[in-house]
């Protein structure tokens, strides 16, 4: 899984937070392309897009807060 998400509207900080809350259903890796914050995850047993879409939700809550 391999989630692409523009720098103006996610904050690293949301991101980091989010990875090291799922770190238990997934690997998640954090890197930096030009506008643009790739965060790949590997999962072994998990539905990836079930992970993907709570993780999405997760960060954007973190943002409202």
């Amino acid at each position: 899984m391999i989630l692409k998400l523009n720098k103006e509207i996610y904050p690293e900080k949301a991101l980091k937070r989010a990875i090291k809350f799922y770190g238990k259903v997934a690997d998640f890796r954090l890197k930096e392309q030009k506008d643009y914050f790739l965060v790949s995850g590997y999962l072994e047993k998990e539905d990836a897009e079930l992970v993907k879409n709570e993780f999405l939700n997760f960060v954007l809550e973190v943002i409202r807060q």
